[in-house]
């Protein structure tokens, strides 16, 4: 017959597992480890006592699926686990994190931040996270020659990474840290002038002009582009926002337009001018005679979906305008964000009033177009010194 073991406090005997249980505390968490020998269980107790002993209550694991060891041990095996975690563990965790649909800090740009984390994995992908230097970081970002806004994002992603990690406790530090932002200067905004306006809309107009009487949706559809220019450049609202715009944003009693979906993540007003209030009437008035003459037929390029444009993408017209007017170097961008703030500040316009068009979420990004209105006091200067010339 097989000897009783000696009791040990701390062990017992489970009969409903047929185990021996052992236990201890550590913080004032109960830890409990079942094991189908007695002896093992009275090893893995009384190491613990051991290190309660010499190394304090801390120095035990809060878990019975943590190993016992002590301080050294712990602090080795943490610099094992860091020194062979690669930097493309880590930019794959928090790709998976920001792409996350159940993350409500999701990022609404879905395309640029992995193109960047691709960048990065194929520079430093096979290397381990803790050996990067801040000066090879420097280095890698200086050798892609892209402006200096842009190699201030690919750090700001890389230096998310490391952050994502660190409240992981994946990694002690970020490199990032250390490296300097590129300085960014905004030079002045290059916008639509008056005259190139109107060469535009000269063309615009000699289009539908030309088009037969009898292909009234194609007379339709061109008259559709004066109106976006009007809204694009009196509103400076960004080009994805105003070809989403839908029905239910425009409210014409108020006449204002709501953006739901901005680029800075919050809900954006914009009033209308006169302008844009009879351009946004003229645009349901297209549509609504699009519908008489459409039936129920559809066409995939032009559609009446409760969009208040029926193209999404205006580059095909637009290009070609611009090469029938002559005109170089201007960007949907510059025709509406530009030209709506370097006109408000050319007719005197202060900051603020710009930022609350634009949606700028500084008052920094503003004073780019400040400029302009210092244009319109030049006269009087010139005549104040000339006065003071004459005295």
């Amino acid at each position: 017959m097989a000897r009783k073991p000696k009791e040990v406090r701390g062990i017992k005997f489970r009969p409903d597992r047929g185990t021996w249980e052992a236990q201890y505390k550590a913080d004032g968490s109960r830890v409990r480890k079942n094991f189908l020998d007695h002896e093992a269980a009275v090893v893995w107790l009384e190491t613990a006592k051991g290190l309660r002993h010499k190394e304090g209550v801390a120095s035990l694991p809060s878990s019975a699926a943590e190993p016992l060891l002590t301080l050294a041990e712990k602090k080795e095996l943490k610099e094992h686990r860091a020194n062979s975690l690669l930097i493309e563990e880590l930019c794959d965790q928090y790709l998976a994190h920001i792409q996350n649909p159940n993350n409500p800090e999701r990022p609404k740009d879905q395309v640029n931040p992995p193109q960047r984390l691709g960048a990065i994995k194929e520079a430093f992908g096979d290397r381990s996270a803790v050996s990067l230097e801040p000066h090879e970081i420097k280095d890698w970002l200086i050798s892609l020659g892209l402006a200096a806004a842009t190699l201030n994002r690919y750090k700001s992603t890389l230096s998310a990474v490391y952050t994502y990690a660190k409240e992981r406790k994946l990694v002690e530090s970020n490199p990032c840290r250390d490296v300097s932002h590129f300085a960014v200067t905004l030079g002045y905004p290059r916008w639509m002038s008056d005259a190139e306006e109107d060469k535009l809309r000269a063309v615009l107009a000699r289009w539908i002009e030309k088009t037969p009487v009898d292909y009234e949706m194609t007379r339709l559809e061109l008259r559709e582009h004066p109106n976006e220019i009007t809204v694009g450049s009196q509103t400076g609202m960004r080009k994805g926002n105003q070809y989403a715009l839908t029905w239910p944003d425009i409210n014409f009693k108020l006449r204002l337009i709501t953006l739901p979906d901005t680029k800075t993540g919050v809900p954006h007003t914009v009033p209308m001018t006169n302008d844009v209030h009879a351009a946004l009437k003229d645009q349901q008035e297209i549509q609504d005679r699009m519908r008489e003459l459409r039936g129920d037929r559809e066409t995939t390029r032009m559609k009446l979906d409760g969009r208040v444009f029926t193209i999404r993408e205006n580059r095909e017209w637009f290009e070609k305008a611009k090469r029938e007017a002559g005109i170089n170097d201007l960007g949907w961008h510059q025709l509406s964000r530009h030209t709506a703030g370097s006109r408000l500040a050319a007719n005197n316009a202060n900051q603020k009033v710009i930022q609350e068009v634009l949606g700028h979420k500084t008052i920094a990004m503003s004073a780019r177009y400040t400029h302009l209105s210092k244009a319109h006091v030049s006269s009087e200067m010139n005549a104040a010194l000339s006065r003071s010339r004459n005295v």
